[in-house]
């Protein structure tokens, strides 16, 4: 390992005389010089490579270009050549640009480089970049640096060129506070370059506009080592960072990434292949086609990063082993964390994709949490499986010695787990809500729904809460506080927009808010009901014939919507499909249409059926749209089953701790519930009033014990609009918003 040695202090030179002279074509500069340039606009050819500025086997050098702008003319040579010199510092220089490099520096140490402008040298906007090729074929931009140690580049501005700065065969360099945007190689290149400290530079989009991105990226580092890169900003880069080792050295990489913003990168925020030991804390991973792709790493830790609404997956592995994922947010990807078996690459091929350790993180709102595929002893504790769609794990081929346990399942669409592999699987101790067996059963399947599939050992489970039971749906279903997914399916990238899901006030039918989806996703979009308070649905429709909702959306403009269908389904994987003409969507650009979607299908409404789904046990409504690769907006309003029936369910409990009120649900259409828990007990008062003040009515007034309380509501001739419940202690008064429906 190579260790990072003390930065250069130019101690001599304050004792020397600065010197004002003027740049000249060719010069040669002299050891212990402290050199002030004449401000100018110069103009320098260099076709001989040599360098105008030459420092060969000096030291202790001082160059201020302050005031001075100096024009290579044709992308050739260099302003400033650097042959085996120490302590040489370069500063000031307002433009240096039209050359190859700005400043071409080999065999030396000490350098220090801070405050100039070198932008707008060697640029290439197509064409393939090779990632492994060595120091001759460097392709131009700001500075490089090969055989260099001990360098300090800061507050400089090296954009609109291949490199910003590309360091070979370097070590112990100080890159930092630097903008190396927009260039179309790499912000910073290394290359065989080791124990390097790069932090708070700006490298973000950096891309080929006319090649596939993949090529560039913010930083690149080629069998390097032992490096920290923390704080920078690299997004909207072909990659944030790529990572590769391959076959080159056995020596563990260990580079430490801290707190570096990734996202909206057209390839991968992280990409890190045939790599080893390596640390990713505290980045940034949104919104790019993967937000780490770690293919063949291992001894790897990936902590604490936030990886959210990735094209394909949140958290890649193809044949990793022994890597360690925790305290993530991992949320909003078509696969939160995928790890897999695929076909071996040359020199690898004994390689297999085991030992994980997955902990403490929170994956939620994915189309499936965890994916699994020929992976041998993998570890998932202490997680929270949220509200993912398809599956929160998912298990198939060879899945052996795996342990699943003391995790938190809540209230997936179909499966918390799925084992599709041959082989049982060992999930004790785990919290799944609801906390109801046969609920339990239900959502995992294993070797009791397929007799060819392993089984999966979840009991005992861990106490949860008792389920709370949503017996009809909504008169309004696109009201809060009812709860939406948007689920992706994977699929080709769009615009980096992220998914967003929320209540709009201002665009609506009727009731207080309708729902609005933006997706820059094109592929299926699934915009998923809920019901509030984390409840179930468990609605028979036995009595309902017709499902109505108003739709409006932003289509894209050229291609429209390509596809459109709405599911009804179980608590179980099954579903009613039905499939309608795209053009229904496309055809409610920026108007409201209302649409009536038969239970039993029709011929604009075409029913088909995924497994064994009947009416009498519907969990959820789930509406799928598809532009191809481009993105849309969309909003969902008066969703309901009709006729629509009363609010029969029970409403969830309230904290007992303390004093407590709840309304449920909120916003009422007709008719709900007003929940209140009395730590102590005493004369209470539960008043209504409107949003002016006035008193509307009241609910209930008197001495009451200590306990639950829940007084049924119902709407009436009051008008809609936003109220307040007021509940009156002894002890103190609770305050909680109402909203009445239309």
């Amino acid at each position: 390992m190579k260790t990072i040695v003390t930065f250069l202090a130019f101690l001599p030179l304050f004792l020397v005389a600065q010197i004002r002279i003027p740049i000249t074509n060719n010069m040669t500069i002299n050891s212990n010089s402290n050199i002030k340039f004449i401000p100018g606009n110069y103009v320098f050819a260099d076709p001989e490579l040599n360098g105008v500025i030459q420092i060969s086997g000096k030291h202790d050098i001082i160059m201020d270009g302050d005031s001075c702008t100096v024009n290579g003319t044709n992308f050739q040579g260099y302003m400033i050549k650097i042959d085996n010199s120490s302590n040489i510092m370069i500063r000031n220089f307002d433009s240096v640009f039209n050359y190859k490099y700005a400043m071409y520096v080999t065999n030396s140490s000490h350098i220090t480089i801070n405050g100039n402008d070198f932008s707008r040298n060697k640029v290439d906007s197509s064409g393939s970049i090779n990632v492994w090729t060595d120091y001759q074929q460097a392709l131009g931009g700001g500075v490089m640096m090969y055989q260099c140690r001990a360098a300090d580049i800061f507050n400089n501005t090296m954009k609109f060129q291949n490199d910003g700065v590309a360091l070979y065969h370097c070590d112990s360099i100080r890159a930092y506070d630097n903008d190396f945007a927009w260039n179309t190689s790499y912000g910073i290149r290394m290359f065989w370059t080791d124990s390097c400290h790069i932090y708070n530079n700006i490298a973000n989009h950096i891309n080929r506009p006319f090649t596939d991105p993949s090529d560039c990226g913010a930083l690149l580092m080629i069998i390097s080592n032992e490096n920290r890169v923390e704080n920078n900003d690299l997004s909207w880069s072909g990659d944030g960072v790529f990572l590769g080792q391959y076959q080159h050295s056995n020596i563990p990489n260990n580079n430490y990434f801290a707190y570096n913003e990734c996202s909206y990168s057209p390839h991968n925020a992280i990409e890190a292949t045939f790599a080893d030991g390596n640390v990713y804390k505290h980045n940034k991973c949104n919104y790019s086609d993967y937000g780490l792709w770690l293919g063949y790493s291992f001894n790897s830790t990936v902590d604490s990063n936030e990886v959210i609404g990735n094209f394909y997956s949140g958290i890649a592995i193809d044949r990793g082993f022994s890597n360690s994922i925790t305290h993530n947010t991992i949320s909003d990807n078509p696969t939160g964390i995928e790890l897999w078996k695929g076909n071996p690459i040359t020199g690898y091929e004994n390689q297999l994709s085991m030992d994980y350790f997955i902990r403490q993180n929170v994956i939620e709102g994915n189309t499936q949490g965890l994916s699994a595929i020929n992976t041998l002893h993998l570890v998932a504790t202490g997680n929270q499986f949220n509200y993912n769609q398809n599956q929160s794990i998912y298990l198939e081929s060879i899945s052996t010695q795996d342990t699943i346990s003391n995790n938190d399942f809540r209230m997936p669409t179909s499966y918390h787990i799925k084992n599709w592999s041959s082989n049982d699987i060992y999930a004790p101790n785990n919290n799944f809500e609801p906390n109801d067996s046969a609920l339990i059963a239900a959502k995992i399947y294993d070797k009791i729904d397929n007799s060819l599939k392993g089984l999966v050992n979840w009991n005992p489970s861990n106490s949860g809460p008792a389920p709370v039971i949503q017996n009809n749906p909504p008169c309004d279903m696109a009201e809060p506080q009812s709860i939406w997914y948007a689920y992706p399916e994977t699929g080709y990238p769009g615009p980096r927009i992220p998914d967003t899901v929320f209540f709009d006030s201002t665009e609506k039918v009727k009731g207080y808010a309708s729902v609005k989806l933006v997706t820059g996703r094109g592929w299926d979009v699934a915009l998923n009901y809920r019901p509030a308070d984390d409840s179930l649905s468990q609605w028979s429709l036995t009595q309902q014939d017709t499902l109505y909702f108003w739709v409006m959306t932003i289509p894209n403009i050229i291609i429209g919507f390509q596809y459109f269908h709405i599911r009804v389904g179980d608590v179980a994987g099954n579903y009613y499909k039905y499939t309608a003409s795209p053009n229904l969507l496309t055809s409610a650009n920026l108007i409201w249409k209302q649409y009536k979607v038969p239970l039993a299908g029709n011929s604009q409404f075409n029913r088909t059926t995924v497994g064994t789904m009947s009416l009498d046990k519907v969990n959820y409504v789930e509406f799928h749209a598809d532009t191809w690769d481009y993105g849309y907006t969309l909003w969902l309003d008066g969703v309901q089953f009709q006729p629509c029936s009363p609010v029969t369910s029970i409403p969830p409990e309230t904290g007992k701790e303390t004093n407590s009120l709840l309304i449920w649900p909120n916003p009422i259409s007709e008719n709900g519930w007003i929940r209140y828990h009395l730590e102590k007990g005493g004369n209470i008062l539960l008043e209504m009033f409107d949003l002016q003040g006035t008193k509307v009515n009241i609910l209930a007034n008197g001495y009451s014990q200590p306990g639950n309380y829940s007084i049924p509501f119902s709407k009436g001739p009051l008008p809609s609009g936003i109220y307040m419940i007021r509940l009156t202690t002894p002890a103190e008064s609770i305050t909680q918003k109402l909203v009445l429906a239309k």
